[in-house]
């Protein structure tokens, strides 16, 4: 299933059309409504989510953090303090590391509860799977826009190791970009990443593989 910002799909393992549903995305009570007359008790389900539905920040554990109780209390507070809204409405996520910043999301709890009912084998945002599938081909250095629903995040790493994470509405991806790495002390990457609409020229395309 594939929630993006206006339309939610879904998706069969027998091949078939893509089918569209009623529910409108963030209206998860008559998305779990919709679900229950379309699939039966148990039936496996994948959840691909746009970045809209998605909160995105950069994460690092300091030292004194030895056990994963008190990670995810800081995960929590560091969410309710970039964002201002409480932890517990919604379901965070990282790429757990332990001396080394990691790219952390929250998706709205609702959400989950409207699919867990089922033999849920994931739940994740678009951007972390083509991440997932692409980061291992990427230079060690270097920057990514991806844009999707009118929605900008960039990531920029440095040597293999995450740097940055921004998220907002955003006309000018470069302009963000160069103040975000003059306030890292760092230089512009040459070598830039663009998924979605409206590519500039100076960007490559990396694809968003399904």
């Amino acid at each position: 299933m594939k929630i993006d910002g206006q339309e939610i799909w879904l998706s069969r393992a027998d091949g078939s059309s893509p089918q569209r549903l009623k529910a409108q995305p963030g209206d998860w009570d008559a998305l779990r409504d919709e679900l229950v007359s379309m699939l039966t008790p148990k039936a496996g389900l994948k959840v691909v989510v746009a970045d809209c539905w998605i909160r995105y920040f950069l994460m690092e554990l300091p030292d004194g953090i030895v056990n994963l109780k008190d990670a995810f209390r800081l995960l929590n507070a560091r969410f309710e303090s970039l964002y201002g809204q409480a932890a517990t409405d919604w379901l965070l996520q990282a790429d757990w590391h332990r001396n080394e910043p990691m790219l952390a999301c929250a998706l709205p709890r609702s959400l989950l509860q409207a699919v867990d009912t089922y033999s849920l084998s994931s739940l994740e945002p678009h951007l972390v799977t083509i991440w997932r599938k692409q980061c291992a081909s990427l230079p060690a250095t270097g920057a990514w826009c991806f844009v999707q629903d009118g929605i900008s995040t960039l990531l920029y790493w440095q040597q293999g190791i995450l740097r940055l994470v921004r998220q907002l509405h955003c006309a000018d991806v470069d302009a963000l970009l160069a103040l975000e790495l003059l306030r890292l002390g760092e230089q512009l990457p040459t070598e830039k990443f663009w998924t979605g609409d409206a590519r500039p020229t100076q960007w490559h395309l990396l694809e968003a593989i399904a």
